[in-house]
């Protein structure tokens, strides 16, 4: 579940819940719909690094409420 609010954006999954700055909204829509996503699409959605995206997905990983794979 995402839930917006005017400071921050809150991900709960897995028994956790994960505060993030409102921006990463549209990073982390994507993810919460269900939809497997690129790191790099998400990166031109709200123009960031890839790098910087990977970053704000680390948390939710590690916590195990998201997972990435690998299509090699």
């Amino acid at each position: 579940m995402l839930e917006v609010g005017e400071d921050a954006v809150a991900l709960s999954a897995a028994g956790s819940t994960f505060e993030f700055a409102p921006e990463a909204e549209a990073v982390l829509r994507p993810l919460v719909d269900g939809r497997t996503v690129y790191l790099a699409a998400l990166a031109e959605t709200d123009g960031l690094d890839v790098e910087d995206v990977a970053g704000l997905v680390q948390e939710p990983v590690a916590g195990q409420a998201a997972t990435v794979g690998s299509l090699l």
